[in-house]
């Protein structure tokens, strides 16, 4: 028999098998999935000391929890670890210019770089929440910026670029429309693990509480602090607000709006026809750009599903998957 806390503590680390990222005991409590009562981090390190059925399926190395079968994978965190402070270092050289840009309330480092997981080869992936009206503007500059600094991924080089695929307004925080199912483990995950690095106007804050539902699903996650980030001063707020008057002066604000949206939807249409608006892989909108043509998270969830079913979870589990 396993009880619910065994049950909770094998998916979270399930999942995270996924990705080669072992736990340690403290983030296995804090991303303890859709348990069906609260649990102390006491109950979950007594658990992982003398529950019989963890003991047989799980190992543990240097602090760190694993599926037995990935009994190494914290050789590959601690490698991921050490490259990661090489690309949170981009980021901040980025946010240097990026810090001048109006029109951009928060900016987050997402996927696997915000779990400190990101591979030698990886790109960096940056979520923004944009002002009111001025998400296509948003977008055009913060694009504009890294494909003159040569920081656009393309087919050949995609190590330490920058992906900006996933932007929403700041009257359009609550996302929980992009989940592809019911069946969406990573997004909350995702939204959880959200790592921010400039924020206006504690649009973070404002984030997370529009996005309390993330709670039925990891109950005991909280708030990340800040990573190192840009230092905002009296001469920041001035060439902003400078920029702010000459890319969007206010007399022309709604024909330089329609400029912006349709020089992109005219590339986005060339490229994704398609695909636009049909699932939530490509959403398209006023309030939410989301370009994800290589959406995995169906696969995570598969690949998670099959690693619980090889572990010894009772039969009538399949409705907590």
């Amino acid at each position: 028999m396993v009880n619910a806390l065994e049950q909770s503590i094998l998916k979270t680390i399930a999942f995270f098998d996924v990705f080669n990222q072992p736990l340690t005991a403290e983030e296995i409590w804090k991303w303890l999935y859709r348990p069906n009562q609260k649990f102390s981090l006491l109950e979950v390190k007594i658990a992982l000391e003398t529950s019989l059925v963890l003991l047989k399926n799980l190992v543990l190395n240097e602090a760190f929890y694993s599926l037995r079968d990935s009994s190494y994978s914290y050789l590959i965190r601690k490698h991921h670890n050490d490259l990661s402070e090489r690309k949170f270092a981009k980021v901040l050289k980025l946010l240097k210019i990026y810090k001048y840009l109006p029109f951009i309330k928060m900016i987050a480092i997402c996927n696997s770089l915000s779990f400190s997981n990101a591979s030698e080869e990886s790109d960096i992936d940056l979520f923004i929440i944009t002002e009111k009206k001025k998400i296509w503007l948003a977008r055009f500059f913060t694009i504009l910026i890294v494909k003159i600094l040569g920081l656009r991924p393309t087919k050949e080089q995609h190590r330490d670029t920058f992906c900006l695929s996933f932007f929403i307004s700041e009257d359009n925080l609550d996302i929980e429309n992009i989940l592809f199912s019911i069946h969406d483990i990573y997004t909350p995950y995702w939204i959880a693990q959200l790592l921010p690095v400039y924020d206006r106007d504690q649009t973070y804050d404002k984030f997370l509480e529009a996005n309390l539902w993330v709670k039925r699903y990891l109950p005991n996650t909280y708030a990340n602090s800040f990573c190192q980030t840009v230092k905002i001063n009296w001469l920041t707020k001035i060439i902003r607000q400078l920029l702010n008057f000459v890319f969007s002066p206010p007399l022309l604000n709604h024909y330089l709006d329609n400029f912006y949206r349709k020089i992109q939807s005219r590339i986005i249409a060339r490229n994704l026809r398609e695909l636009i608006n049909v699932d939530t892989k490509i959403i398209v909108n006023e309030q939410m750009l989301k370009f994800h043509v290589n959406d995995r998270r169906e696969l995570f969830y598969k690949k998670w599903r099959e690693r619980i079913h090889n572990l010894y979870l009772e039969k009538d589990d399949e409705e907590l998957i």
